[in-house]
């Protein structure tokens, strides 16, 4: 069970798991108090003491016979279990305002000893590194959002536009997240190119290239202080889509919403869909129920939405159509 400190009751590991993150998202206080008795072993006293309620009253919330409606209860439900603002849509609350973040640690496997989380940045080289558990680190970034754009015109070529928005969960500054992008087919080297959406200066460093593979970072200025989001999108030009169609999407980090679109140009005939999501200890199963789709004469349209994703999971989406240039 992990550590609980006054000053900080939840600890980050805790803010850091999906049903935490989509509890705040929702302002569910009784999700939110229910996983503080599950993951904490809190008491209904302690939980009054620490968001200045009675007994009864979180009670009430724990099981569903009052919803949060004012302000001011889910400040105070921010301030007493040290929820960052932004989980709960809130501004900054004042107790986050110079505070000093605990810098959180992980073990390394090889000495058994514990690291700074600085080093710990092997956990941010993502998609391409499937082994170990499916849980995140502890003080991970985590994505509240992933949505993923892509549209093939005619002749097969692909834009794929990425945006994410990461709640940065560590005890330290965030100044890069490490990326992969890989196509079957493509014309040469990948480019990939920041958006004016991003809210903070993106530099794109190249770690790794090959024809149709690209490893990357996305270097963040200023970097994202923790308890904070910021807004990182970019566009990747370069990949075809020739004999097979599918997107197979790695989930890098804990993943709240999930967004996958696909617009295909020059279609004339549509033979079907089906959507795989894959778990870090190798089942799957089909949501192709998840995906919505239609075709406005030759445009192809489809969507697949997913939520409380883990990382080292997978999402493929492939489809079948005949195309123009056939």
């Amino acid at each position: 069970m992990p550590k609980i400190d006054d000053r900080k009751p939840l600890p980050t590991e805790v803010l850091a798991t999906p049903a935490m993150i989509r509890a705040c998202a929702d302002r569910d206080l009784g999700a939110i108090f229910r996983l503080a008795q599950d993951d904490l072993g809190f008491t209904l006293s302690k939980l009054a003491r620490l968001c200045e309620m009675t007994p009864s009253r979180v009670g009430d919330y724990v099981k569903g016979r009052a919803h949060v409606r004012q302000q001011h209860v889910v400040e105070r439900v921010s301030q007493g279990l040290r929820i960052p603002g932004e989980m709960l849509g809130l501004a900054p609350q004042p107790w986050e305002e110079g505070r000093v973040a605990e810098v959180p640690v992980v073990i390394s496997p090889a000495a058994g000893e514990p690291l700074p989380s600085g080093a710990a940045d092997q956990w941010e080289q993502g998609p391409w590194d499937t082994s170990g558990d499916s849980s995140p680190p502890f003080g991970d970034a985590v994505e509240l959002s992933l949505d993923v754009d892509i549209v093939v015109d005619r002749q097969g070529d692909v834009r794929l536009t990425y945006r994410q928005v990461v709640l940065n969960l560590t005890g330290r500054p965030l100044t890069r997240m490490v990326r992969e992008m890989w196509f079957e087919h493509a014309r040469g080297r990948l480019t990939i190119t920041p958006t004016d959406a991003c809210d903070r200066q993106i530099a794109i460093q190249r770690l790794y290239d090959t024809t149709g593979l690209s490893k990357f970072a996305c270097q963040i200025s200023p970097p994202v202080p923790p308890g904070e989001t910021t807004v990182i999108e970019y566009v990747c030009e370069g990949g075809m889509f020739v004999d097979s169609t599918y997107w197979r999407q790695a989930i890098a980090r804990p993943t709240r919403q999930f967004s996958l679109s696909v617009t295909q140009h020059g279609v004339t005939e549509f033979r079907g869909c089906g959507a795989i999501e894959q778990h870090p200890d190798g089942s799957e199963n089909s949501v192709t129920q998840n995906t919505r789709w239609s075709l406005d004469k030759d445009r192809l349209h489809m969507t697949l939405s997913r939520q409380d994703l883990h990382a080292n999971q997978y999402v493929t989406l492939r489809w079948d159509v005949v195309h123009d240039s056939a």
